[in-house]
């Protein structure tokens, strides 16, 4: 059974608004106990003022030390303190209503939960839910924010891999809880509130209108490097993620209107890259 009380969260601050600092106020009272790591260089802890001390922990680094590490740093701390599943959250974030008690309700439900890895929400990024036929749907890869992570999971795979820093983080833990023969798991009705990056519209040759999520350039060096890699990594998940790169670049070339080249470039610093990573991976076995 998933108890409330084995259940700890985990969330990665980097420069936090005060808006998504009350985003914890949607899931603080529905764990046991919230891990704040904070990747920001200052100090956020005046924005915890207004909740109770004994909920939380706060975990500051004073540098960036990426998703990875971050997302490790607060899992091992929680599992230290008698975790037994673990809510990985985004700072951007939050729960509406009943949905995270209604989400943890589900996961237990589900047939053979002690083989599942990774369980998940549906992300809403349109405000409405959309309709599906299973409850339960198996993935191959899933987003980190909203997911239950079993303990299990976690110390079988060693936990989040801090070479990939930023981007592919999620992807690669899922691939390597199926390698090991346990699940990832999608719960279709239950939604979760995120915002991935930002929206833009553009009006595509001059004929029709289309929305697309905007990355800063940087982050397309890390999208390209680590995807490569994890074709190095799971070459039985190649496919899923050829098809990825294909769709990113498809995106930057048609739609980017904003930085363009500088997408682009870093697409290549990231292709250029992949070599190194993988020389430091053949060299640790």
């Amino acid at each position: 059974m998933i108890k409330k009380e084995e259940i700890w969260a985990v969330v990665v601050w980097y420069g936090p608004t005060e808006e998504q600092s009350l985003y914890l106020c949607s899931y603080i009272h529905e764990v046991s106990h919230v891990v704040i790591v904070d990747n920001s260089a200052n100090d956020n802890s005046p924005l915890l003022a207004s909740l109770p001390q004994m909920n939380y922990t706060y975990l500051p680094q004073g540098e960036n030390t990426g998703v990875a590490t971050a997302l490790n740093i607060g899992c091992r701390y929680a599992i230290g303190h008698g975790a037994s599943w673990i809510l990985t959250m985004d700072q951007d974030s939050r729960w509406e209503k009943e949905q995270l008690a209604h989400y943890i309700e589900l996961a237990d439900a589900y047939p053979g939960r002690e083989q599942v890895g990774v369980f998940s929400p549906r992300q809403d990024y349109s405000g409405h839910m959309p309709h599906y036929d299973a409850m339960y749907e198996e993935k191959v890869a899933v987003m980190t924010s909203g997911c239950l992570i079993s303990v299990k999971g976690f110390e079988a795979t060693g936990g989040f891999r801090d070479e990939l820093f930023i981007d592919e983080v999620d992807n690669e833990y899922c691939m390597h809880i199926r390698r090991l023969g346990m699940k990832v798991v999608i719960i279709n009705s239950v939604l979760l509130a995120h915002r991935l990056g930002e929206k833009r519209k553009i009006r595509f040759l001059g004929l029709f209108r289309k929305e697309y999520i905007d990355h800063a350039p940087f982050r397309f060096y890390y999208m390209t490097r680590n995807i490569l890699y994890l074709n190095y990594l799971y070459p039985e998940y190649r496919p899923f993620n050829n098809k990825r790169l294909r769709k990113m670049l498809k995106r930057i070339v048609l739609y980017d209107q904003q930085h363009k080249w500088a997408a682009l470039r870093m697409c290549w610093r990231g292709f250029r890259d992949v070599s190194s990573i993988i020389a430091i991976e053949k060299k640790h076995h």
